[in-house]
């Protein structure tokens, strides 16, 4: 037994914790499978589980497979958009990783749904430099 499994999942905090501890010992497909764990988990919240869904989406990015995260990508933004949530670099990397994956009436679909979040936090206006780049 790892010391890695002697930490118990309970939180969702301690998936990220164990899946970040993989990614850093170079386990990136450990750190996926603890991830997908997470995002299955039914007593998260839904804030929780859309968070989850980046951070498989920056994993496959990664190891370069767009189209996978692309796709949780997808499902996290899906999870949270009647949610308020403030700006974050991750957003910018999604919107890339769907230019990447030529997913362009996705990419135009959350640009334009996060660019009108920008009535109450300003720093949405960043993802305006895809404006001329997807449409």
């Amino acid at each position: 037994m790892g010391i890695i499994s002697l930490f118990r999942l309970k939180k969702y905090d301690n998936y990220v914790y164990r899946a970040v501890i993989y990614e850093d010992l170079f386990l990136r497909k450990k750190a996926i499978q603890t991830m997908e764990s997470a995002v299955k988990n039914q007593r998260f919240n839904i804030k929780e589980i859309a968070s989850g869904y980046f951070y498989l989406g920056e994993l496959y990015s990664k190891m370069r497979d767009y189209g996978k995260a692309s796709n949780c990508y997808q499902q996290g933004l899906e999870l949270s958009k009647d949610e308020k949530f403030f700006y974050s670099s991750n957003l910018k990397k999604a919107i890339e990783t769907f230019v990447k994956n030529k997913d362009i009436e996705i990419a135009n679909f959350w640009l334009n749904n996060l660019l009108q979040r920008q009535s109450y936090d300003k720093k949405f206006k960043k993802l305006a430099i895809f404006e001329n780049q997807i449409r």
